[in-house]
């Protein structure tokens, strides 16, 4: 699902319409397939509400009430903004439709008797043209609404496009914002509905094809991608009948410290939850005592060391392991010290082999040991800093970075030349001199010690099976969000959440991807 500005998307309907697309047959096409999209995916037995405004927003939401009045649902169109002989409303009224007029703040008792339990209401009263501050008559009838809609759980808002109130650019929002459970995204997605705070304001975003197709054939350049299940479903490894664990790959895990021994437990754990066929560790002697009867199902290395820290010298006791790997995985769980900064040193330069290589954690923090660390690092690497790390990598401040994390990721993932995966509220994948990819979930749930081990773990075990660097990527970091997601609703809340719940709740995830391909009209 592509992303694009405000402007982007202007330019998009002027190319389609100036192509024989009209204007009028886009809206059309978005009025009907907001209706399929309700009639397939909601209960609809209560009734469907539509707040209308005054611009395209609202007569694509007029037509979704007129098709699904003409399916015999009980609807009502409240006009939140006047639309003065609009042929819309009469085709509207012609199938029953019921029109109410609130612009004035006259009729709310009507609007109020309507909000029953358990009924839809479609919110297309402010578009992505909108821009703050609300004003005058519209902000008054805005605050009205919002006051009659603000937590009541027994409704269902689905937002038209982006909640009104939202600032589709930049995120911004009015006090008075509609939050929506489900926001229907028309063509493209609007940059804006993945930044804070309107992201917590648009629900589960769906894509709705108004005719347009994609986007790129009237912009011709890399549009960020949302991560999506039809995205998802297209990278997802295959799982022969007649495979074995050869077939799904070996993956090294060089993880831990005698002070980090949990780091190296998510990370083998999470390869092996991902699918992987065997998973090899690469540790010192604490960390193997203390894991050797948890992690049962790997194979270990056990190398010497200093102070519980690699030692350097001893490097080349990896040698058969980094052989015989798919993929490799290193640094969490080092620690921050001069012996792992020589190690790190020494592997860097003596790294030939063809295996897939994901840096993360401490071994991150001590690139910046080396001159231009980045010429230093093989091909088909994957860096996954959080903000921290990526301040330290960068220089640049941690609000730097998070007041530009699109802009930022593409920028320094082309310039190492590494897949970067920007950790943090709505992930970004930055694939060099390529697509930037955006996962939409912000979830606290993950912002727990461990979370981003498992991650690393995730995505060595998927790279270990054959996936590409970019597709075990951006697969990985929609399999663990969605874990969170998961054991968030297991607990019914995200303060108890541990890494190791993100961890067994994987399955889980794996499955829900499997699902969700099979149900294209959920496309999120």
């Amino acid at each position: 699902m592509k992303i694009v500005s405000v402007e982007q998307m202007r330019t998009i309907e002027k190319e389609a319409d100036a192509r024989g697309l009209s204007y009028r047959t886009m809206m059309e096409n978005a009025g009907r397939r907001i209706a399929d999209w309700v009639l397939q995916n909601l209960d609809v037995q209560k009734g469907v509400i539509g707040l209308i405004g005054s611009g395209n927003n609202g007569g694509d939401t007029i037509i979704a009430l007129t098709w699904l009045a003409k399916w015999g649902i009980r609807t009502f169109a409240f006009l939140a903004k006047q639309r003065e002989g609009d042929i819309l409303l009469d085709e509207y009224r012609l199938h029953g439709g019921t029109v109410v007029d609130i612009s004035k703040n006259e009729n709310l008792d009507i609007f109020k008797a309507a909000l029953t339990k358990n009924v839809i209401v479609l919110d297309g009263f402010l578009g992505t043209g909108f821009k703050l501050p609300l004003k005058g008559g519209l902000y008054n009838v805005m605050r009205n609404i919002h006051k009659l809609l603000k937590n009541r759980l027994d409704l269902l808002t689905i937002a038209v496009d982006c909640p009104s109130g939202v600032d589709c650019d930049t995120g911004e929002t009015s006090e008075s914002t509609l939050s929506a459970e489900h926001t229907l995204s028309l063509a493209a997605i609007k940059k804006g509905l993945l930044a804070h705070p309107a992201r917590s304001f648009a629900g589960k975003l769906h894509l709705i094809d108004i005719g347009t197709g994609d986007p790129t054939v009237y912009i011709h350049e890399d549009l960020p991608v949302m991560i999506g299940t039809s995205l998802i479903e297209s990278i997802f490894p295959e799982r022969p009948d007649n495979g074995h664990k050869g077939t799904f790959g070996t993956c090294l895990v060089i993880a831990g410290s005698s002070s980090f021994v949990g780091a190296a437990y998510l990370t083998g754990k999470a390869a092996y939850r991902a699918g992987c066929g065997l998973v090899h560790m690469g540790v010192v002697r604490d960390v193997y005592n203390a894991l050797a009867g948890k992690l049962i199902e790997s194979v270990w290395t056990i190398l010497p060391d200093i102070d519980g820290r690699f030692d350097p010298e001893h490097f080349s006791n990896l040698g058969s392991a980094l052989e015989n790997a798919n993929a490799v995985v290193i640094g969490p769980g080092w620690g921050v010290c001069e012996i792992n900064t020589i190690f790190l040193e020494k592997f860097l330069r003596s790294y030939s082999y063809s295996a897939p290589l994901l840096i993360d954690a401490d071994a991150l923090k001590l690139l910046i040991n080396f001159d231009k660390w980045w010429t230093l690092l093989p091909d088909h690497v994957v860096l996954t800093p959080h903000p921290g790390e990526m301040s330290v990598l960068t220089g640049l401040t941690t609000s730097e970075i998070q007041a530009n994390r699109w802009q930022i990721a593409r920028e320094y993932a082309d310039l190492w030349q590494v897949n970067l995966v920007l950790k943090g509220a709505m992930t970004v994948v930055a694939i060099p001199n390529h697509q930037t990819y955006i996962n939409p979930v912000s979830e606290p749930a993950l912002a727990t010690a461990g979370s981003g081990d498992v991650l690393s773990g995730v995505i060595g075990g998927l790279t270990a099976q054959g996936l590409s660097p970019e597709h075990a990527s951006i697969l990985g970091v929609w399999l663990h969000s969605n874990a969170g997601e998961i054991a968030k609703a297991h607990y019914k809340t995200d303060m108890s959440v541990t890494a190791l719940d993100v961890l067994y709740f994987l399955p889980d995830a794996i499955v829900k991807a499997k699902e969700a391909g099979k149900n294209t009209s959920l496309n999120t």
